[in-house]
């Protein structure tokens, strides 16, 4: 293997790191956020308290669920009043999973191009 064919994969590896640790798939590796996101993807818009009447966790802790959902720019969050409501946000959702596949399909070439034929 060439020093700049390593040197390549090295930084391929880099940026496949970065790809996988990114807040989008930290954020879906907690069941309860991915309870969380059928929840809303079924109900749409709901406040807090209405999404922890239909989980098991106290609201507290499905609170802190939703602050690392919209952290990772999954879900929208609306204020009203005292009442917080939060929704998927769908097109955000889609231009960081286009990002994803765009920043992988530039170092897989240089990495993993599998399988010719």
């Amino acid at each position: 293997m060439s020093t700049l064919s390593r040197t390549a994969r090295t930084k391929a590896a880099r940026e496949l790191t970065s790809i996988f640790d990114s807040k989008l798939f930290k954020a879906l590796c907690e069941p309860a956020r991915v309870e969380i996101m059928r929840f809303l993807t079924v109900e749409g818009r709901s406040d807090v308290r209405t999404i922890a009447e239909h989980l098991p966790q106290d609201a507290s802790v499905v609170s802190r669920h939703l602050a690392v959902l919209h952290g990772a720019g999954i879900l929208r969050r609306c204020k009203e009043g005292r009442h917080v409501f939060f929704e998927v946000d769908g097109p955000k959702v889609v231009g960081r999973l286009e990002d994803i596949v765009a920043r992988f399909r530039k170092i897989v070439p240089l990495c993993c191009p599998g399988n010719e034929g």
